[in-house]
């Protein structure tokens, strides 16, 4: 391993040299916390021979994609298949994740950590882990901890509200690391004090605060705006927006929005169906997309939506299909591409770039979008299954809006000319 030259700030010398039992490090974004957990962990491992180590994250792909490759790139070493390092002191770094833990009941460990502790809602895994703090090769046995607050859960619970000796707790907000951190990326930081007041408080401040909820995406007084906006003449190119119902009370939606001079648009048309079967809806987006003329149609390709896609390209009808879950264009701030579609529906909303319909409807759906950052700093919107666990309604026409006015100047750009299509059907 290359040697690491690294000036620790106050709180990550606290945590790195700490050698309670039981450290935490819970801090904001961008202050270091894999790096420091990784660090100590490699350092125990060098300090004493034929220790055995585990580092946890919850899910797989985010110890495969985050954790495992940050552990490469520092150290400039390979994991191997088995998702383990051998030191050549006899030393073992395991990488394991949130599902595996019950295989290695058995094991005694040295030191364990788990990275982005809070995405684990109770305390078992630690509990399960702390139970294996029992090899004798050193003269002390960790478990550590890293993670973001999440409000009075159980990390809160065990480090912050009423603390043993044996925890130790480090706490630090971005702002304690910002001489490493962008200039830009502190700027936007600053943004999201007034853009986005919750994830700023918990993921920048640190604040232990209980949140009620996620940051909404829009307010009422912007979509009243965007209700009564005063647009330019019709120009005649039209868009069609199809979201497919997946469920009993979900409803099939079809909208238009219309160009209305440049980089305008108005949502002139909406038409909600509950209960009907893929043959239906297919036939009614042909008619549809007849009846108005539209120069293209974009068709959810999610769950049931992929039988009404299928059908309409055997019927050789040009489309575009969206698929909700997969990955962003600009995958840096969003999750996937169903966020992406709602924050550029934002932007336009927000530019006078779109009038929607005045309907309380279509209106009262957008005001329940909601958004929350992962733990790669992704915005990422609440899904219509986390809605749908909380009482509230699948917001099938603030969908089919959004599908309608994603990456509009390319799309209508690129299609064929529909209404020849139409006509050699009829």
């Amino acid at each position: 391993m290359n040697e690491l030259k690294i000036e620790l700030k106050p709180f990550q010398n606290r945590f790195f040299f700490s050698e309670r039992r039981f450290p935490a490090l819970i801090a904001g974004i961008g202050t270091g916390k894999t790096m420091m957990l990784l660090l100590k962990v490699w350092k125990f491992c060098l300090d004493y021979p034929d220790s055995l180590a585990l580092i946890v994250r919850k899910e797989y792909t985010d110890l495969r994609d985050s954790t495992i490759k940050d552990f490469e790139q520092y150290f400039k070493v390979k994991v191997d298949s088995n998702k383990e390092y051998l030191f050549k002191n006899g030393s073992v770094i395991m990488f394991r994740h949130g599902a595996e833990l019950n295989v290695l009941k058995n094991i005694n460990l040295s030191i364990f950590g788990m990275e982005q502790a809070e995405e684990f809602e109770t305390d078992e895994p630690f509990t399960f882990l702390r139970d294996r703090l029992r090899r004798g090769n050193s003269p002390f046995r960790q478990g550590c901890v890293i993670g973001n607050t999440k409000g009075h859960n159980w990390i809160w619970r065990l480090w912050k509200n009423n603390p043993q000796d044996e925890f130790e707790l480090v706490e630090a907000n971005t702002f304690m690391n910002k001489d490493n951190l962008p200039a830009d990326f502190i700027t936007d930081l600053r943004r999201m004090e007034i853009e986005s007041p919750n994830h700023y408080k918990q993921y920048v401040m640190n604040s232990w605060e209980e949140i009620e909820g996620d940051d909404y995406l829009f307010d009422w007084e912007t979509l009243n705006r965007a209700a009564n906006l005063n647009l330019g003449a019709r120009i005649g190119k039209k868009a069609i927006g199809l979201d497919v119902a997946r469920f009993g009370d979900d409803e099939t939606v079809f909208t238009v929005i219309e160009n209305r001079g440049a980089n305008q648009w108005e949502q002139t048309f909406l038409e909600a169906h509950k209960q009907k079967d893929l043959m239906w809806t297919t036939g009614r987006y042909i008619d549809l997309r007849r009846e108005v003329m539209a120069s293209f149609g974009r068709v959810d390709d999610d769950g049931l939506g992929g039988g009404v896609t299928d059908r309409l390209k055997e019927l050789g009808i040009d489309i575009d299909t969206f698929r909700g879950g997969t990955e962003a264009k600009n995958k840096e701030l969003y999750g996937n591409k169903r966020t992406e579609g709602y924050f550029n529906l934002k932007e336009m909303i927000e530019k006078g770039y779109l009038k929607i319909l005045n309907n309380h409807d279509v209106i009262d759906q957008l005001l329940t979008i909601r958004y929350k950052y992962n733990s790669k700093g992704q915005r990422l919107i609440v899904s219509k299954d986390d809605m749908r666990k909380e009482g509230l309604k699948s917001p099938d026409r603030a969908d089919a809006l959004m599908m309608a006015c994603y990456n509009l100047k390319s799309a209508m750009g690129e299609r064929r000319d529909f209404i020849p299509q139409i006509r050699k059907m009829y």
